[in-house]
């Protein structure tokens, strides 16, 4: 198969790193394509690979510099790269999609834990009841892990939810808080700095991977602390 040139390129990252990158864009598809090829190059030994670390739309590969060229860990990755793309267009890519951990996720939309949720639902022009719909209703799906550990990057947020992110971040954002920014979603795994803009607190820190699928379920403040209080 013929691999258009835009499809997909190498770059250098290192002298023992070397980059895939697939389109720029914050897509399902060319995410499934990271994360196939990552099965791939994990399936595989060879051309002295020694890490592989994946992101929204491209694939990092360290390697062993003593023992190989750049041109060979080239040429090795290539045809699996070719490999993804085929299985794209044969819709084989579909089933990786829908192949994470199901994570059903209760958040409490209060505005004592929303901190933003009354001035998202004012840009919308609508009720904080809107808001908890609108973002209660898609299955999201982890498209990467960064910014601090364990915190998960989830999409794709409802168009008329996509806000940008607060010009000032807070200094301290709470453990557990569900936030938005642009078309991502996002349960802060622990106290950090943070400028999206949040709209509840979870009752829960699911351990999530790249790949995973997660539902929010609303729940009232009564259930929130019933909740928390089993937990300690």
């Amino acid at each position: 198969m013929l691999i258009a040139e835009q499809e997909w390129r190498f770059v250098t990252a290192a002298a023992d790193a070397l980059m895939i990158e697939f389109a720029a864009q914050i897509d399902l598809t060319i995410n499934a394509q990271v994360h196939r090829l990552v099965q791939l190059i994990q399936a595989h030994d060879g051309a002295g690979i020694i890490e592989v670390v994946p992101s929204y739309r491209s694939v990092l590969v360290y390697y062993d510099v003593l023992n190989y060229s750049e041109a060979q860990v080239r040429n090795r990755l290539a045809p699996w790269v070719s490999q993804v793309l085929d299985e794209r267009e044969s819709g084989a890519l579909q089933q990786l999609q829908n192949s994470g951990t199901l994570h059903q996720v209760k958040v409490c939309y209060d505005a004592e834990f929303g901190l933003d949720i009354v001035a998202v639902a004012d840009a919308l022009g609508g009720t904080v009841e809107d808001v908890i719909k609108l973002h209660t209703a898609p299955e999201y799906h982890v498209y990467t892990l960064g910014f601090a550990p364990r915190f998960a990057y989830l999409g794709d947020v409802d168009e008329r939810l996509r806000l940008p992110r607060h010009a000032t971040p807070r200094q301290k954002v709470p453990a557990g808080s569900v936030a938005i920014a642009g078309q991502q979603t996002a349960i802060y795994p622990s106290v950090s700095p943070g400028g999206w803009q949040i709209l509840g607190r979870a009752t829960q820190l699911p351990e999530l991977k790249a790949g995973d699928r997660v539902r929010f379920i609303a729940v009232s403040a009564s259930e929130f602390a019933q909740l928390q209080e089993s937990q300690s």
